[in-house]
């Protein structure tokens, strides 16, 4: 018959206590654990509690010039002439990198500067004509240009001008003085006429007053009387007339000198009428002679700084730039180069001037590539939107404290490379980075 063996004995042990001596060792292996864990869960708790972690704020960036890149642009745009720089040639500041076509810009100035010249010729021909100069005084930018073609058959017209002008005007005069002369001459002889009349007149007065007193004394007929009364009375009619005709004569030679005054006057209301008229336009003239020189110039295209051509937009002579639209972009060789990064609107808070920041580069090898230091510069007043990414973000613009010791080799920053930035806010100790989130979510849920 076989043994029965006692479900408290292990197998293989004879001894009956072996139940108590296994609950022992279970109780000291919990014990064992729970202790470990108390020292586990207490070193970490401590580990935390004591051990601070430096926060910091990550950014995507972007290696740009300090000074920026600028945009060449053109404010009315026009028809490409030539096209002087190719993709990343280096320009100097006031080469002429694009000539648009002048065609049409130097024609508008020639019609307005032909305008202007007749204008300032007809101005010194009207001022000689006005002052009763003998010759015209021309100007001085009119006398330099004497040897061109134009200038100088404008020139003669003007000069045939004045002489004919002032030949009719002193062939009016000359008219005018004549007559008064000629009427002078009548009043000589009308004066001399009547003078003779007065005389005849008083011959026959003493010749009447004689035949009167004989009449008187019935000596003489009453019909010689007479004959001679009638003659005395048309002597002295005829004298009458000739007065009247002397004063008449006499004011058609004061109409004469008047008319010969009112020559010049005449002359010279109509000249200043027409100095009113071309001094006006000559002010209208001369800003629209500066406004075409300018145009004309804004036909070359300059560098506006010295730096390399990127992202040139025209390739084509005879293409057509818009208004305002970006030629190329001129980057600036020499300048600094810094990172700007864009820092997300949840971080904005725990970014301000003055910080520290670690940069790395992804274009080269993390493993030979230390981060740069350097730090935060200025940050933007303003929320910035990209539509095209659909995105919003501060600029936080930071600068490298030492490029030569971070960047060995022939390592070299370039305008566009990718950066990423971390912004170092401040210390806090492992407990706070753990608990935060659960205190956030307790805040959170009381108020709900």
């Amino acid at each position: 018959m076989s043994e029965m063996i006692s479900p408290f004995r292990l197998p293989g042990s004879s001894s009956l206590y072996a139940p108590e001596k296994s609950g022992e060792g279970i109780r000291a292996n919990v014990l064992l654990g729970l202790t470990v864990s108390v020292v586990l869960v207490g070193g970490v708790g401590a580990w935390a509690a004591t051990t601070s972690l430096a926060g910091a704020v990550i950014a995507s960036g972007t290696v740009v010039v300090e000074s920026s890149a600028k945009k060449v642009q053109h404010q009315t745009g026009g028809i490409v002439g030539a096209i002087n720089v190719r993709e990343g040639d280096r320009v100097a500041a006031g080469d002429v990198i694009v000539r648009l076509d002048e065609t049409l810009t130097r024609a508008n100035l020639q019609i307005i500067a032909q305008q202007y010249d007749r204008t300032i010729a007809r101005q010194a021909r009207l001022q000689a004509e006005r002052l009763g100069l003998p010759a015209i005084d021309l100007p001085e930018s009119l006398i330099k240009r004497v040897a061109e073609p134009e200038v100088e058959v404008l020139i003669a017209g003007e000069k045939a001008l004045f002489e004919s002008r002032t030949k009719a005007g002193a062939g009016l005069k000359s008219q005018l003085e004549a007559r008064s002369e000629q009427l002078a001459k009548q009043i000589e002889g009308l004066v001399a006429q009547r003078k003779s009349m007065d005389e005849s007149a008083a011959l026959v007065e003493r010749d009447y007053n004689s035949l009167k007193t004989l009449y008187d004394k019935k000596l003489v007929s009453l019909e010689r009387v007479s004959e001679l009364q009638l003659e005395l009375s048309r002597l002295r009619g005829e004298s009458g007339r000739l007065a009247a005709a002397i004063a008449e004569t006499e004011g058609k030679i004061s109409e004469t000198r008047l008319q010969t005054l009112q020559v010049d006057e005449d002359m010279r209301k109509d000249v200043n009428e027409e100095l009113r008229e071309l001094d006006g336009k000559e002010v209208e003239l001369v800003e629209r002679k500066a406004v075409a020189k300018d145009q004309l110039a804004r036909t070359e295209i300059r560098a506006p700084q010295a730096g390399l051509v990127q992202e040139l937009a025209v390739h084509t002579v005879g293409g057509v730039i818009s208004p305002g639209e970006t030629i190329m972009l001129i980057v600036p060789e020499q300048d600094r180069l810094v990172v700007d990064a864009m820092v997300a609107p949840a971080s904005i808070d725990d970014v301000e001037p003055g910080q520290p920041v670690s940069i790395r580069f992804s274009a080269f090898d993390a493993n030979t590539t230390p981060e740069c230091k350097g730090t935060v510069q200025r940050v933007s007043a303003d929320l910035i939107k990209d539509p095209q990414r659909q995105i919003s973000y501060f600029v936080a613009r930071t600068t490298l404290d030492d490029q030569k010791s971070c960047l060995r080799g022939s390592r070299r920053l370039q305008p566009g490379m990718p950066a990423e930035v971390h912004i170092q806010t401040g210390e806090r100790n492992v407990w706070s980075y753990v608990m935060k989130p659960l205190s956030d979510q307790v805040h959170r849920a009381f108020r709900e």
